[in-house]
């Protein structure tokens, strides 16, 4: 043992992360951010089948995986939520990622669990797009929304 698992280390939800954010408040911003979705889904438990593991999945990477595969990892991914209307390259980048993980076990099962399930990594991506391209529109009209209320305001 080398110390590191203290007793005082705090709990997996308390810790920071990305932005100095803890789990839980990652995963509060995600669902306020993702309503829109959660509404068009509704027999869909976002919070429980989507944003909790790909938050747990986020930390979990940031605290076990070697530098030069986060780095890696988080490139393609991010690449690939960019490029989910190619579903070809999209589905080659989310296995390229899936192989960062290869060394990693429990993370690797956690990825397939969120990425891969019961499903196929094509229809992954074609749910990746319509998530993507429902929240697009609803940032559009949120901002047209705005635009109006200031150009209304204006005159």
């Amino acid at each position: 043992m080398d110390g590191s698992d203290s007793a005082t280390a705090p709990s997996p939800a308390q810790q920071t992360g990305l932005d100095g954010k803890s789990r839980e408040g990652m995963i509060a911003e995600s669902l306020k951010m993702n309503q829109e979705v959660q509404g068009l889904y509704p027999q869909v438990d976002f919070k429980e089948e989507v944003i909790e593991p790909t938050i747990n999945l986020t930390f979990d990477i940031q605290e076990h995986v070697d530098e030069a595969n986060q780095r890696r990892y988080n490139t393609l991914i991010a690449e690939m939520l960019e490029r989910t209307s190619e579903p070809d390259l999209a589905e080659r980048l989310l296995w390229e990622a899936r192989e960062c993980l290869a060394n990693y076990p429990d993370i690797l099962a956690q990825f397939d669990a969120i990425f891969i399930g019961q499903r196929s990594a094509s229809n992954v991506i074609r749910e990746l797009h319509e998530c993507m391209m429902i929240k697009k529109g609803a940032e559009r009209k949120m901002s047209q929304q705005i635009d109006a209320s200031l150009h209304e305001n204006g005159q």
